[in-house]
């Protein structure tokens, strides 16, 4: 079965959700060409908590697109972290086991 990755965070006092938004929408060529990448999307909630939900085919395609996530090697990626608060994130890795 696929692994859907969660990584929570929040962004910067200074970011709009616009900001957050298309920083996210610029990284995506950076996960769609990642192997084993299925599907993304992001939310977040009424109190500024947001979430980026990952599919990947495997629990090891999600573990090599972490390690590969630089922003030196991938410019896409650099917007992202300019508006993300680092010390905020966490990420979880999760097997499914059922789908409809």
């Amino acid at each position: 079965m696929s692994v859907i990755e969660i990584v929570r965070y929040r962004i910067k006092p200074e970011t709009t959700e616009e900001q957050a938004v298309a920083a996210w929408e610029k990284s995506q060529s950076f996960a769609k060409a990642q192997p084993g990448f299925l599907e993304r999307r992001i939310a977040v909630t009424v109190e500024g908590d947001w979430i980026d939900e990952v599919e990947w085919e495997s629990l090891e395609d999600a573990t090599a697109a972490a390690k590969a996530f630089n922003p030196e090697t991938y410019p896409e990626l650099m917007d992202l972290m300019v508006v993300l608060d680092e010390t905020s994130m966490t990420m979880t890795h999760y097997t499914i086991k059922g789908s409809t």
